[in-house]
């Protein structure tokens, strides 16, 4: 009987994350730079002509679905928010700034542009079923390396997906974007790292067969090296009668194998 309410729980908070995950409030387009642009000051270069730029807005209704989605977001326990628009302009101008020493500009109309990042994202590079599974490890390491990286200068993330984390191959490097999203500030700061080790996880082995299910969890683990935040990654695996469930599905489908695959090989990673 209880096996039947977790599958009809995970079932609904399963769909109700797809229908969250469909709320979409901006969009983004790459474009080539056609003139003279902007200069950034102090170590920021500057804009140069023919430079790919990416140019995000937000939809004309962002801010009542971001006016709705802090109390849902409290609802569901989730731990974070979305930034309105002012704020997520500064957050976006201070992290390219500091983390990339790029400068970024704001349009009229609340356009942000910003910086083509070189590379695909990590969440296209694990859905090539050609991809080397050497490479596939690298490339995991690096993002995971990048968050940590992230993390020791005092910030999170928000919503540490595979889906914003940029990955140049070549050059070997990872770059986060995409910072809209901000946990809330009364979170202890090793819950909000672990939600960021938390989203990136799952949106790895959303992407990842069964045989290479159990590494590929190891290997981020190993990389991140924090028991600390291990230790509240795994209550997130705990049970399907959370609030929080939702959200997270939203971030990544799981089936409820793997959510419960992901649950037996924490355990048995701390040893319980």
């Amino acid at each position: 009987m209880r096996n039947l309410a977790e599958h009809a729980c995970f079932s609904l908070c399963l769909g109700l994350g797809r229908l969250l995950r469909s709320a979409k409030y901006s969009k983004t387009r790459t474009v080539y730079t056609d003139g003279d642009s902007s200069t950034g000051s102090g170590s920021s270069r500057a804009w140069s002509r023919g430079e790919r730029q990416v140019r995000k807005h937000r939809s004309f209704y962002a801010p009542l679905l971001i006016w709705l989605g802090d109390p849902l977001a409290t609802l569901l326990n989730t731990g974070v928010r979305v930034l309105p628009q002012r704020d997520w302009e500064d957050r976006e101008r201070r992290i390219y700034r500091d983390l990339y020493g790029t400068a970024i500009r704001i349009e009229a109309g609340g356009i942000l542009v910003l910086p083509c990042l070189a590379g695909e994202t990590l969440a296209a590079l694990l859905q090539d079923e050609g991809l080397e599974e050497s490479v596939r490890r690298t490339v995991i390491e690096q993002a995971v390396a990048a968050l940590a990286g992230f993390h020791r200068s005092g910030l999170t993330h928000g919503d540490a997906m595979a889906e914003n984390v940029m990955i140049d191959v070549e050059a070997g490097v990872a770059r986060w974007f995409d910072f809209e999203t901000v946990h809330e500030s009364g979170r202890p700061m090793d819950w909000r790292r672990a939600d960021d080790v938390r989203a990136l996880l799952a949106t790895c082995l959303v992407r990842t067969g069964p045989k290479h299910f159990a590494g590929t969890l190891q290997l981020i683990l190993d990389v991140y090296a924090d028991e600390a935040v291990t230790r509240l990654l795994a209550t997130s695996f705990t049970s399907v009668f959370r609030r929080g469930l939702i959200f997270h599905l939203a971030q990544a489908g799981l089936s409820i194998q793997c959510f419960r695959e992901i649950a037996r090989l924490l355990r048995s990673r701390l040893g319980e």
